[in-house]
């Protein structure tokens, strides 16, 4: 009951704020502007401090999670000590905000999933949650994901909330596939419009990766072809809707009360309809050469960061967790991770010849995560999809860390 507990708590977006209540607004909050009392915050942060307590006699298996995530701390308080003159408010906000979602890390090290519990509640979440979100969406004539399910509001449904939902769908594809293959067949073209309506490349791109990928890997003989064609018809398919998406949506759209902030997402597809680079992502070479260069401005402010973050009105996120923390807190902060990642690969790679299927999914699922993903957005930092992707990498250590012989395919 735990694990269903923790599995359906981690992936489910439902959002509550401090004052207790539901988050359940018409209008999305696109930005709480700081405000910790505007900011909706995700009933995975409850499951997590949840799943934390209740399996609290079993933190010795988490002492690998436990010793990074120390060292991150200890890391940035020498950095908020040593950084100004004085400790700045704000820079103690942003400590709590990065290590508030490395608590999934423990938690995902203190799981031992023997009968795939995780990957079935994840499996009932997305059954629920993808064909409620399009039919909600269609009935209030959205053609993007709507975030307002009249119960309760999704936030940030556009950027980060459905890449966990795909990552979540390929996690337990991965696991139950012999099991459940109809279930799949059915979901499968769901998650595809749910991937599209999305407007995210990098959710787009996961999705249609994985599944071709998983695909091809799991027909065999001329089956595989089949795989071939999946492919073509998935880029196809996605090229005739976005193509279409630049003047239908965004025309569509412009009537629907709450769209507003919505422009950035919905705008970018207009100059890749002309051969141009999308507007988000000339920003975001933008930003990183802003925090880039400001790393780089002393040796002080490479090793040990800056006295504040930046002001919200100059720039809210570097869009790249990396750059974002190591201009915060110093390049000597993201040791602790990049060892971790390297301790990672390095497990991996011993047991290569015998790690079962389901770990080595796992093992892309959390790479892209907390590689790619990671550098394009400040995934690790933001409380829902953070404590998902760090609960992933966990749960990889748990199997890492058993003789690949005894685990289960």
């Amino acid at each position: 009951m735990i694990l269903w507990i923790i599995g359906i708590g981690l992936l489910f977006p439902l959002f509550f704020k401090l004052s207790g209540s539901i988050y359940n607004s018409v209008n999305p909050v696109w930005d709480s502007g700081g405000v910790i009392s505007q900011l909706p915050l995700p009933v995975s942060l409850l499951a997590c401090c949840g799943g934390l307590f209740l399996l609290a006699g079993r933190y010795r298996r988490a002492t690998l999670a436990l010793s990074v995530i120390a060292s991150i701390a200890l890391l940035m308080v020498l950095s908020l000590v040593l950084a100004g003159p004085e400790i700045e408010l704000r820079k103690v906000v942003l400590i709590i905000q990065v290590l508030l979602p490395t608590t999934g890390l423990v938690l995902g090290q203190l799981i031992e999933d023997n009968k795939k519990v995780i990957p079935r509640a994840f499996l009932g979440v997305l059954l629920f949650i993808v064909p409620v979100q399009l039919l909600v969406g269609w009935v209030q004539g959205n053609l993007t994901l709507t975030h307002y399910m009249y119960i309760f509001s999704i936030y940030q449904h556009f950027q980060f909330v459905p890449l966990v939902l795909v990552c979540g769908f390929a996690y337990s594809m991965s696991i139950l596939w012999d099991k459940y293959k109809k279930t799949f067949y059915l979901l499968t073209p769901l998650i595809y419009l749910y991937a599209i309506e999305s407007l995210s490349f990098l959710t787009i791109f996961a999705f249609v990766a994985f599944v071709c990928t998983f695909t091809f890997v799991r027909l065999k003989g001329f089956k595989k072809m089949q795989a071939i064609i999946l492919f073509g018809v998935a880029i196809l398919g996605m090229q005739a809707y976005l193509s279409v998406m630049g003047d239908v949506i965004i025309n569509h759209q412009a009537g629907i009360a709450g769209v507003g902030g919505a422009d950035k997402y919905i705008g970018k597809f207009q100059p890749l309809g002309r051969g141009e680079t999308p507007r988000n992502v000339q920003d975001r070479i933008g930003d990183w050469s802003l925090y880039g260069n400001g790393i780089v401005e002393s040796v002080k402010t490479a090793f040990i960061g800056h006295p504040a973050p930046y002001p919200r009105e100059v720039k809210t996120s570097a869009h790249n967790w990396y750059l974002d923390t190591a201009y915060n807190f110093g390049l000597i902060s993201l040791l602790p991770v990049v060892l971790l990642l390297i301790c990672t690969l390095n497990l991996l790679w011993q047991g290569r010849a015998d790690w079962p299927p389901g770990t080595v999914w796992l093992a892309a699922i959390v790479l892209y995560l907390v590689v790619i993903d990671s550098n394009f957005k400040v995934t690790l930092r933001q409380p829902y999809p953070g404590i998902f992707a760090f609960f992933l990498w966990g749960l990889l250590l748990s199997n890492l860390k058993r003789s690949p012989l005894n685990l289960e395919s």
